[in-house]
């Protein structure tokens, strides 16, 4: 499924950055009372559409007595297509019904401090909430859900688990640029201030983004015991620093390991619950080694790094779109449909560049965090199995000149093949930010009969973090010295 934010993240484009490319809606005084019906009327008809789509899976299940492969897909074809209506109707919302000039003017609320974006956001955060409260039958059918909570709990632990890591982040930046606009003035337009606030901005947003992960998901520290044990045993040879190690509970609903936080002393591991009551204890320590790969090569603030050089290649694009279409010499049907196929364009354009650029980076790290987690789990020995432990549970050939054994290969291999199993995809599914568990697992086996892959492979991916650094870092250079951050202004 689509990651929890991806929809939200959407939402906030179209009200906020397509907003300011195309002409608002203007709203008369006389027309509020009509438009806040009608905003109401479209929530109401896709609440409906959900309901009906939660009703017919739940009686689906109950027709084949157990949830199956096919009602499961349904399942999932059911929760794209109410996040795309919710899309739809926020849409026409923003730019049909024209809902920020309802708010901006109608309510006379511009320029209010955090006020304005978020009654503008709300309308969506709404369509997401009813959304659930419409599949939540079909939910508790396919046990997502335990049949002791009721939806007042399913839909406060789907608010926090998909706006909680997120719209923290938001009203951060709305408040700092807000704040911006009254201690600058009219300087707050300037280039160099506008980079300033957005690099210190999203400092703090990367600083406090554990904290925020913590509040909106469930989780208890991972209780005393041999598991424990063998996870802090790792964690101290390889120097990797932690708050605490966490079971996240999911009512054993989802499959997975994250880490957070790319300062040490603000950082925490999630195990899923599901996760640790289906893995053995080798291939929990494997996906731990896994998690540990992504804090030892530095990839969170790698990707942080990245987002922030990434609004000076949006800057660029945006320069380049500006001067694309001021140099057409036949009109496109007026202004406003100029304005909307500029911001057609700029989302493509910006759309294919994280898609092709972090798509690659993502999927490259996630490879060496896999080789990573074979490491935890290897001991060292060219001539495994036999596979040498020590009295403690942990391997010996914990070294990174070490080779990687083959059992230690093959338990993240199977780890992996797990992942798939039980979160009901396909090994060979394809998948933008971590590639296919397909191609992973061959990786890994292709560089357990050929030892030398491994430098090889690792020299690869340093070569990409440089020459992606290069091209940030010119691009940042290029987009001051040209002026294009102004165009930041209109995203």
């Amino acid at each position: 499924m689509l990651m929890p934010a991806a929809p939200f993240l959407i939402a906030m484009f179209v009200a906020f950055a397509a907003d300011s490319l195309i002409p608002p809606v203007a709203v008369r005084p006389d027309e509020v009372a009509g438009c806040l019906m009608e905003a109401l009327v479209g929530l109401a008809i896709a609440a409906s559409v959900a309901m009906g789509l939660g009703l017919g899976l739940t009686a689906a299940v109950r027709r084949s007595g157990s949830p199956t492969a096919s009602t499961r897909r349904g399942f999932m074809l059911a929760s794209y297509a109410v996040q795309a209506m919710n899309l739809a109707v926020y849409t026409w919302l923003i730019h049909g019904l024209g809902w920020p000039e309802f708010v901006r003017s109608g309510l006379g609320l511009r320029n209010a401090f955090l006020v304005d974006e978020s009654l503008i956001l709300l309308p969506f955060l709404l369509a997401e909430v009813l959304g659930w409260w419409g599949l939540y039958p079909a939910a508790r059918a396919f046990r997502l859900i335990s049949t002791s909570h009721g939806a007042w709990y399913y839909l406060s632990r789907k608010a926090r688990m998909t706006f909680g890591t997120v719209l923290p982040a938001i009203l951060i930046f709305w408040a700092g640029n807000d704040l911006a606009r009254r201690a600058f003035g009219e300087n707050a337009n300037l280039p160099a201030v506008q980079l300033g606030v957005t690099i210190a901005l999203g400092l703090i947003v990367m600083g406090l983004s554990p904290a925020f992960i913590r509040l909106s998901w469930p989780t208890s520290p991972l209780p005393p015991g041999p598991i424990r044990d063998r996870l802090e045993g790792l964690a101290r040879h390889y120097k990797f620093r932690y708050t605490n190690i966490l079971v996240w509970d999911t009512d054993g609903s989802i499959f997975n390991a994250v880490v957070t936080g790319a300062s040490p002393w603000f950082r925490y591991v999630l195990l899923s619950d599901a996760l640790i009551d289906t893995l053995h204890e080798d291939e929990i320590a494997a996906v731990f080694g896994h998690e540990m790969g992504h804090m030892h090569h530095r990839h969170l603030a790698f990707f942080g790094a990245f987002f922030l050089g990434s609004l000076a290649v949006m800057a660029l694009i945006g320069l380049v779109v500006d001067g694309f279409f001021s140099t057409l010499s036949i009109g496109i049907a007026g202004q406003t449909t100029t304005e909307v196929a500029k911001a057609v364009v700029m989302l493509g354009a910006c759309g294919a560049y994280f898609w092709t650029v972090f798509g690659l980076l993502s999927r490259r790290f996630e490879r060496q965090a896999d080789v990573f987690g074979c490491r935890a789990v290897s001991c060292g020995q060219d001539d495994c199995p036999p596979h040498s432990v020590h009295p403690d549970g942990t391997t010996q050939g914990l070294s990174e000149t070490a080779p990687i054994c083959r059992v230690g290969i093959q338990t993240c291999i199977h780890a992996l093949e797990t992942v798939a199993v039980e979160n009901g995809i396909s090994i060979d599914s394809r998948s933008w930010r971590h590639g296919s568990i397909a191609r992973r697992i061959d990786f890994l086996r292709h560089m357990g009969t050929r030892p030398e892959v491994e430098p090889h492979f690792q020299r690869g991916v340093y070569r990409l973090r440089v020459a992606i650094a290069l091209m940030l870092v010119s691009a940042t250079a290029l987009a001051y010295l040209s002026g294009a951050f102004e165009n930041l202004r209109n995203m």
